[in-house]
C-alpha cells in the first residue's frame, strides 16, 4: 500500500518504519508514533509493526475497539501499549540484537526532553500512563522503577506481559486487569459498537495512541512529577481535529460532576443556559456551574478518587500557606479595606434629608401642616453605603500550577477586604476539561447589612482553589456574566486574576458565513480575540472588567489587547492589596463621577 499524497513526509516515514518491522506492506497502520517535534519515533513505530507481525491483528483490533467505548479509553490504551511493548521486545530481540540498543536509546531520550515540557503540555499528558512509562524507562536503564504508590507498583507488575503470550491471552489478561483495577466492563465497549462503526466509516482516520493526548481527559491536580518525560506518541492530525471539535459525551458530564461537584442549576436551567451561551465560537463546548458539593452520583473509579484526594491536599496546602504568614496577610486585608473606605469617603454623594434647621425646602411644608413635623429644612449627609458589587474570577488552568497557594491567598485577601467594607463579593474560578468550562463558585454575594468583621465559612472555601486543565477565557466570561445577573447593585465590577493567555484544546469551529472558513486553535491571536469580544459584551452590559496580571512582561501585551488599560501587573504577593485597591478605587470614582 502506497502512502497517500495527503500525508506529510513524517507520516510517510512513520508508515515505512511500521511496514518494515511488520514485514507486511499490505495494511493501513492503525497507530503511528511521533516525537514532540513531529518527527517519527523509530523505536515505537517498530513496536507497532512488531505487534502486527506477531499477534493476530483482528484480536488486537477488537481489544482496542472494546477499550475505545470506555470512559477512560486513553488511559486504558496507554496501559495496553506499555504491556505490548514488553511482549514484542521479548519476542523480537532474540532475532534482532540491535533492538536492545534501540530500546536503551529510546529510554534515555524519554528523560532528556523533560525540561522542554510546558505546564499546558504536561496537562495534556495522562499522569498514570506517564508514571508507568517513566518506571519502565528507569528499569531499562538499570535503575529502580521509582514507583512509590503500592497500587501503581502492583498494576505495573501485572502489565509486564511475556513474549510467550498469544493475542487471545493478551486480550483476556488485559480485560481482567482493567476489571480488577478500574472496575471496567467489556460490555461498555459493546454498547458503543454501532456508534464506533459509523464514526470510523465516516472519518476513515487513525485511532489515537494514548501516550500524548491532545486534550487532558483526566483531572490532574498539583505540580507535575519532574520524572515525567516529554517523549510521547501522538494522534493523526485529522483525528485530533475531530476529537477537538466533537460534542462532549454523556460520560464526560458524569466525570466532570464527579470531580468538581453537582451543578448549582436544575437540569432544565442548565440546559437552557448552555443553549443560550454555548454558541458560535463555543458551540462544541459546555458550561458547568458548581459550588464544589458532590452529588449522589460519583464515579467509583480510582482516577476520580485520586483527583478528589489531590484536590483536598491542595486545599490543605493553600490553608497552610496562608497560616504561615497570617499576620502579614491580615495586615494586607486591613490595608485594602482602609484604601476602599477612604475612596468611598472621598467620592461619597450627598443625600438630602429633612432637618429642623438649614436651607428651607418649600415642598416639605405639608409635613408641618399635616404631620406637625417641623423638619422642613434641608440638610445633607454624605452617603457611604456602596452601590456596587465585585466579582473575582480566578484562572484555574494548568499554567497556574506553580502559584496555587498564592492565588488562593490573593483571592481571600480581596474578598475579606471587600466584606469588611460591606461590599457584596462573589468569587469563582474557571478551567476547561473534556470540552466543559467549569465555573466553581467559592463565595456568593452577601446581602450585607453591616460590615463583616469575621470571615464566614463560605469565604474560607476560597482556599479549596486548585489548578488543572485548560482555560477558555471567552466562555468563562459568558458564564460569569450569567452569575452576575443575580447582583442587584447598580454598578458591577469584574476582576480577573490571570496570565492573559487563553488556551483550550477545543477548536473554534469554522463559520464560513461569519468570515471563518476553517476552524482555529483556541490560543494565540484567536484566543485573545475571543476573550476581547466577550469583555466588550460585558462592558456593553454595564459591567466594568479589570484584570490583575501576575504573568511575565510578555503577557502584558496580550492583557492590553484584551483589557485595554484596565489591568495591573504585579510581581509578588506584597503588591496585591495595593493593586486590587487601585482597581476598586477606579470603579468607585466611575460610579460617583
Amino acid at each position: 500500500m502506497k502512502p497517500s499524497r495527503s500525508q506529510t513526509s513524517p507520516q510517510r516515514r512513520a508508515y515505512n518504519i511500521i511496514w518494515t518491522a511488520a514485514e507486511d506492506y499490505s495494511f493501513e497502520p492503525p497507530f503511528v508514533a511521533f516525537f514532540q517535534d513531529g518527527e517519527p519515533d523509530f523505536y515505537m513505530n517498530s513496536v507497532i509493526g512488531y505487534v502486527h507481525k506477531w499477534y493476530d491483528p483482528a484480536v488486537i483490533s477488537r481489544l482496542f475497539d472494546t477499550l475505545e467505548g470506555a470512559l477512560f479509553h486513553e488511559t486504558f490504551d496507554g496501559l495496553l501499549w506499555i504491556a505490548l511493548e514488553n511482549c514484542v521486545y521479548e519476542r523480537e530481540s532474540a532475532e534482532r540484537p540491535v533492538l536492545r540498543e534501540l530500546r536503551l536509546s529510546h529510554a534515555e531520550q524519554f528523560f532528556l526532553q523533560e525540561q522542554r515540557l510546558s505546564r499546558q503540555q504536561w496537562m495534556a499528558q495522562n499522569s498514570l500512563v506517564h508514571a508507568l512509562q517513566a518506571a519502565k524507562c528507569r528499569e531499562i536503564l538499570g535503575k529502580n522503577s521509582g514507583l512509590v504508590n503500592p497500587w501503581e507498583r502492583t498494576l505495573y507488575s501485572e502489565l509486564q506481559y511475556n513474549g510467550e503470550m498469544n493475542a487471545l491471552e493478551i486480550e483476556q489478561t488485559t480485560l481482567a486487569i482493567l476489571k480488577k483495577y478500574f472496575h471496567f466492563s467489556s460490555s461498555a465497549g459493546k454498547e458503543n459498537s454501532v456508534r464506533l462503526f459509523f464514526q470510523k466509516l465516516r472519518l476513515k482516520l487513525f485511532r489515537p495512541l494514548p501516550f500524548k493526548v491532545i486534550r487532558s481527559e483526566n483531572l490532574m491536580v498539583g505540580a507535575p512529577d519532574t520524572s515525567l518525560s516529554t517523549h510521547h506518541l501522538t494522534t493523526n492530525t485529522s483525528l485530533s481535529k475531530h476529537f477537538q471539535e466533537s460534542q462532549p459525551r454523556h460520560g464526560d458530564a458524569l466525570y466532570i460532576e464527579s470531580c468538581f461537584g453537582r451543578s448549582i442549576f436544575s437540569q432544565e436551567e442548565n440546559q437552557q443556559i448552555n443553549l443560550n451561551l454555548c454558541q458560535d465560537a463555543h458551540q462544541n463546548c459546555r458550561l458547568h456551574f458548581t459550588d464544589g458539593i458532590l452529588g449522589p452520583k460519583v464515579l467509583e473509579d480510582p482516577l476520580v478518587q485520586k483527583a478528589l484526594e489531590d484536590a483536598k491536599r491542595q486545599g490543605e496546602k493553600n490553608r497552610a500557606f496562608y497560616q504561615s504568614n497570617h499576620q502579614v496577610y491580615q495586615r494586607s486585608i486591613l490595608r485594602l479595606a482602609r484604601q476602599i473606605q477612604n475612596a468611598m469617603l472621598v467620592h461619597s454623594l450627598p443625600l438630602p434629608v429633612p432637618n429642623r434647621s438649614g436651607q428651607f425646602h418649600p415642598s416639605w411644608v405639608w409635613r408641618a401642616l399635616t404631620l406637625n413635623d417641623t423638619r422642613v429644612f434641608l440638610a445633607s449627609v454624605q452617603e457611604q453605603q456602596p452601590d456596587f458589587s465585585v466579582d473575582l474570577l480566578l484562572d484555574a488552568s494548568a499554567s497556574r500550577l506553580e502559584n496555587q497557594e498564592m492565588i488562593a491567598t490573593q483571592a481571600y485577601i480581596l474578598a475579606r477586604g471587600l466584606q469588611i467594607c460591606g461590599i457584596p463579593v462573589q468569587v469563582c474560578s474557571f478551567l476547561s476539561l473534556r470540552g466543559f468550562t467549569v465555573i466553581r463558585r467559592f463565595c456568593s454575594y452577601q446581602n450585607v447589612q453591616k460590615r463583616q468583621t469575621q470571615p464566614s465559612s463560605e469565604t474560607s472555601r476560597i482556599f479549596d482553589y486548585f489548578a488543572a486543565g485548560w482555560n477558555r477565557d471567552g466562555l468563562a466570561f459568558r458564564g460569569v456574566g450569567q452569575l452576575m445577573e443575580s447582583s442587584h447593585n447598580k454598578n458591577r465590577l469584574l476582576i480577573i486574576l490571570t496570565d492573559a493567555s487563553p488556551n483550550d484544546d477545543r477548536k473554534i469551529p469554522s463559520a464560513p458565513l461569519h468570515g471563518r472558513p476553517i476552524s482555529l486553535d483556541y490560543s494565540g491571536k484567536a484566543g485573545i480575540q475571543d476573550a476581547l469580544t466577550e469583555v466588550r459584551k460585558l462592558r456593553q452590559n454595564h459591567i466594568q472588567v479589570m484584570a490583575i496580571l501576575n504573568g511575565t512582561e510578555d503577557d502584558s501585551e496580550a492583557a492590553r489587547q484584551i483589557y485595554g488599560e484596565d489591568f495591573i501587573r504585579i510581581e509578588n504577593l506584597n503588591q496585591f492589596s495595593s493593586a486590587a485597591g487601585q482597581l476598586i478605587q477606579r470603579q468607585i470614582e466611575k460610579a460617583r463621577g
